[in-house]
Order: C-alpha cells, then sequence, then structure tokens
C-alpha cells in the first residue's frame, strides 16, 4: 500500500512540475515574430507542414529580413507577412504570443 501511495504521490508532483513548466511562457515581442516567420518559411521551402499554403518552392529560401513585416497586433497573435518579389506574393503568418505558429495563408484571413 505505501509503495501505491508513494507512487502516485511522485506522478502527482510531476504533472504538476509539467504543468507549472508549460504554464509560464513569456509573450514574444514583434520582433521575434518576424524571426519565427523567417524560420517558418525556410522550413517550408523543404517541407509541407501542414499549412493551408503547402510547400513553398525555393524562391522563398531566400528572403531578406525586409521582406518580413508585422501586418496587425491582435491580443492573442501577431499577424506576419512575408513578400516574395521573385513570384510577387505573400504568405501571411499567424504566430501566437507565446511564439507558436499557428497557421500560414496566402490570404490575411485570420
Amino acid at each position: 500500500m505505501n509503495k501505491i501511495l508513494s507512487i502516485i504521490a511522485l506522478c502527482t508532483a510531476l504533472l504538476s512540475i509539467n504543468v507549472y513548466a508549460h504554464g509560464d511562457h513569456d509573450v514574444i515581442s514583434g520582433q521575434k515574430a518576424l524571426s519565427i516567420a523567417a524560420k517558418a518559411i525556410k522550413k517550408m521551402t523543404f517541407k509541407d507542414v501542414g499549412f493551408a499554403v503547402g510547400k513553398l518552392d525555393d524562391t522563398w529560401k531566400s528572403l531578406d529580413k525586409s521582406q518580413f513585416a508585422i501586418s496587425s497586433v491582435e491580443d492573442s497573435y501577431y499577424v506576419v507577412s512575408a513578400s516574395n518579389p521573385k513570384s510577387d506574393k505573400k504568405v501571411y503568418f499567424k504566430i501566437a504570443k507565446n511564439g507558436e505558429v499557428l497557421a500560414a495563408k496566402d490570404k490575411k484571413t485570420f
């Protein structure tokens, strides 16, 4: 019986540590959102990560920092645009204030 109680106590302690660790994420800045979008767009040139725009062609790899901009700041997320001058297309990212990329679309419809 003592072993069972010890195991339950240990599991409870581990779960509470995990919840605490994930509950204190800082809010990212607009600059950090731009950086996250730049990394995401490079990843999307070699892999379909499940967003509406699918896998992007190689021209998206060479975007300069100046081609990323904050389109809007909402209560819980940033909308970051990436402009590709070679194809004259844009991709919009919805980035949560904790830094998670929530969506990527070719239109600013979040």
